[in-house]
């Protein structure tokens, strides 16, 4: 049986809502599906909150109260748990989760917590054997790996990819074959129909893209907008195929990054997060990066209880 709500959620590393100017790019991008969702906007501090019922747009909070610029370690630690884990680390750390943190992400991370309560969760990636090897040999694997090591989510590989049950970091999988592993290149278009048919078996599926970090370490602006060029084919497609009625797409980020060229390192500005879809307006009183996790597990947990309320009773002395 297919999960009554079935939650998409695109982490875009290194995305913040930074003030319009030359060198940030996604200020100046205007690609439909970007737009839209945005609600009309360019992506920048300017941006109005959008909160329809069915789509949403704000600006959230990346720093946690914590002085510094945040890291991805903490950052995103604190998206898939909703516990302040630069506070409990002490700093903004990362790009790996910090040992205090790991105790946390292993008992309260959303893959465990949707799990625990009976909701098939599935992270899309794939990943070639070099990372497995390497992450295994230090014991170093990212925030989202080590949450799906502690619930029991597959890791999927190249193998996965190949059978079309995957994605690639970059979407298309180019990377992958410069690299010099034989894989398909593909369109982002079939990126997203590969992340919907993933979805469709899951009440919560997450792909995490980190290219969008890499532009803006690199401060190369047209690296920039051939990632955001790439992002809105993809999203484009994604908008195409979702079913807003029985579907949540959700996009966040961990830190600012990309939307200031003008400096190599992370941000202080805001994030975005974007809901598309039915139960995107349980996200409006979201704030920080706290935010996401419980509601998620609160909207299907809630959507799970209105099917069971909804399905129809046997005929009495009917099994």
């Amino acid at each position: 049986m297919k999960p009554p709500l079935q939650v998409v959620w695109v982490f875009l590393d290194g995305v913040g809502l930074g003030p319009a100017h030359a060198r940030n790019p996604l200020s100046c991008f205007r690609g439909p599906a970007l737009t839209a969702l945005a609600g009309g906007q360019a992506w920048s501090l300017g941006a109005k909150p959008r909160l329809g019922t069915t789509q949403l747009f704000l600006p959230i909070d990346a720093t946690l109260g914590i002085t510094g610029l945040p890291q991805s370690g903490t950052g995103q630690a604190t998206l898939l748990t909703g516990f302040n884990c630069a506070r409990i680390a002490g700093r903004h750390y990362g790009p790996y989760p910090h040992s205090r943190t790991r105790a946390v992400l292993a008992r309260y991370n959303v893959f465990r917590r949707l799990q625990d309560r009976g909701y098939p969760a599935a992270f899309a990636n794939a990943y070639p054997p070099s990372f497995f090897t390497q992450a295994r040999v230090r014991n170093r694997w990212s925030v989202t790996t080590r949450c799906c090591l502690e619930a029991g989510i597959v890791l999927r590989d190249l193998q996965a990819l190949a059978h079309g049950n995957a994605i690639a970091a970059d979407l298309t999988g180019q990377r992958l074959f410069d690299a010099g592993f034989a894989v398909t290149v593909i369109e982002e278009a079939e990126a997203a129909h590969r992340l919907m048919h993933i979805a469709t078996h899951h009440a919560f599926t997450l792909v995490e893209y980190f290219l969008t970090d890499q532009a803006g370490h690199s401060q190369d602006i047209d690296e920039a907008y051939r990632v955001l060029a790439s992002l809105d084919r993809f999203f484009a497609a994604l908008l195409d195929l979702l079913e807003p009625d029985r579907q949540l797409l959700l996009i966040s980020s961990d830190h600012g990054n990309l939307e200031d060229l003008r400096v190599r390192t992370h941000t202080r500005n805001p994030v975005p997060l974007i809901a598309w879809g039915q139960g995107a307006m349980h996200f409006r009183h979201a704030r920080d990066l706290r935010d996401i996790t419980p509601t998620i597990v609160a909207l299907l947990e809630a959507a799970m209880a209105d099917s069971l309320q909804q399905r129809p009773r046997s005929p009495a002395g009917v099994p």
